[in-house]
């Protein structure tokens, strides 16, 4: 068995290259977004009569022979080389874990996902009657509509279309919906790292790696690149510490690689004199390496990320069905997602504070500050409601935009001021 890496632009390609090159029968071991392309990992039975089928040909069946005799000589001579052959069993007993772990965690999910599929569409059922009972005003039809078109939690969107069935007007009924929901979010926020140590964590996939070298690229350009580090922590996907290799380097920031605890204490210790230390964590038994983690470090601040389109599953696991208390969370594939309302119905039950949000693929695109009115604008204009419908009435009184400028301009610079460094 041979693992192989397939690169392309989404995962339908990906399958299809894969397919093509290797078979039907290709198995496939994971998946991961890598620099802006998808990265497959499959695994391929190696059968020794490959080279046979190129019998036809003079210099392949000789080439064919003198293998064959080197590995007979290799057999019968030399003793030291049954050490690679030592060494490749524990290397695919380790690979074979991580994939069993990895493939016992994605059942899970799916065996929730279909659970709280069956909830909703229980739930659904049973507030139909209700809805179709209940009068909704013809002006804000279309924002009603459009909250049902959505992939908006039942419950949620309950709440939500009673807040405004009443309503006369489909603008103030959208800025309505808006305010609610930032006032139930709540302005919770937290400081962007950048002292101490600080583990980011998150499900495969989530973009970890990338939101580590955008934290690593902004610390560098206050403090310097020689006061941060980036640790690489039991990352054993293919691929994944070349990449961190080649987004630290971009920004001229030492990265290394810690394969166990004893391994990471070791490497806190030498870089005690860093200001900044983030340790990139992998996507499998999240909680198990935080613990790990904090066995080595103290003082240590673990941050979420999670994408702006997870699912109400993935989100509740890692926010509400979870011990570990972040010290903030960062969403990612802001630029991407339309519809974050199972990220912003779980962020009403709980406060979790926001630190920073990623809009671009672009490894030199840094993070921005994330607020709860950002999350809740996104889910807006995911609504698909045009200008045209928005306004139907006119306002009564034209707001001085030169007032309305100078509030958001000072607004702005506290929120900046309020995530500098102290």
């Amino acid at each position: 068995m041979e693992l192989k890496r397939i690169l392309a632009k989404d995962i339908r390609r990906a399958t299809e290259k894969a397919v093509a090159l290797y078979g039907k029968d290709v198995l496939f071991v994971s998946n991961a977004k890598v620099n802006g392309m998808t990265e497959v990992i499959v695994a391929v039975d190696v059968a020794p009569e490959t080279l046979l089928e190129t019998s036809d040909l003079g210099d392949a069946q000789r080439f064919e022979q003198v293998l064959k005799q080197s590995f007979r000589e290799v057999e019968n001579g030399a003793t030291a080389s049954l050490a690679p052959e030592i060494m490749i069993p524990s290397q695919k007993n380790a690979e074979d874990q991580r994939d069993y772990i990895r493939g016992r965690e994605i059942v899970d999910m799916v065996r929730d996902e279909l659970s709280a599929i069956r909830k909703e569409f229980k739930l659904a059922q049973r507030v139909a009657s209700w809805q179709s009972e209940s009068s909704t005003k013809s002006a804000v039809r279309p924002l009603v509509t459009a909250l049902a078109e959505a992939s908006i939690p039942v419950s949620l969107r309950t709440l939500l279309v009673d807040h405004i069935s009443d309503m006369d007007n489909l603008h103030q009924a959208t800025e309505a919906l808006r305010a609610h929901l930032i006032e139930s979010l709540g302005e919770h926020w937290a400081k962007l790292p950048q002292r101490g140590i600080h583990a980011i964590a998150g499900p495969s996939g989530a973009g970890k790696t990338m939101m580590v070298a955008r934290l690593a690229r902004a610390a560098a350009e206050r403090k310097g690149p020689e006061s941060v580090a980036v640790i690489s922590y039991c990352d054993q996907r293919a691929g994944a510490w070349s990449q961190i290799q080649m987004l630290c380097a971009q920004s001229g920031v030492d990265c290394l690689r810690a394969t166990d605890a004893e391994t990471l204490k070791m490497l806190l210790s030498e870089l005690g004199n860093r200001k900044l230390v983030l340790i990139d964590t992998p996507g499998v038994e999240v909680v198990t390496k935080i613990d790990q983690i904090r066995t080595c470090a103290q003082d240590l601040a673990c941050h979420l990320v999670l994408p702006a389109d997870a699912s109400g599953t993935t989100v509740r696991k890692y926010l509400v069905d979870t011990r570990i208390n972040w010290h903030s969370l960062m969403v990612s594939r802001m630029d991407e997602a339309t519809q974050p309302w199972a990220l912003l119905q779980v962020l009403c039950e709980k406060s979790v504070p926001l630190s920073a949000a990623s809009h671009s693929p672009s490894a030199t695109e840094s993070c921005q500050i994330l607020t709860a009115t950002e999350l809740v604008s996104l889910a807006i204009r995911g609504l698909g409601l045009s200008a045209d419908e928005t306004a139907n009435e006119p306002v009564e009184a034209e707001p001085d935009h030169s007032v309305v400028t100078a509030a958001q301009a000072l607004v702005a610079r506290i929120e900046k001021s309020a995530h500098a460094i102290n």
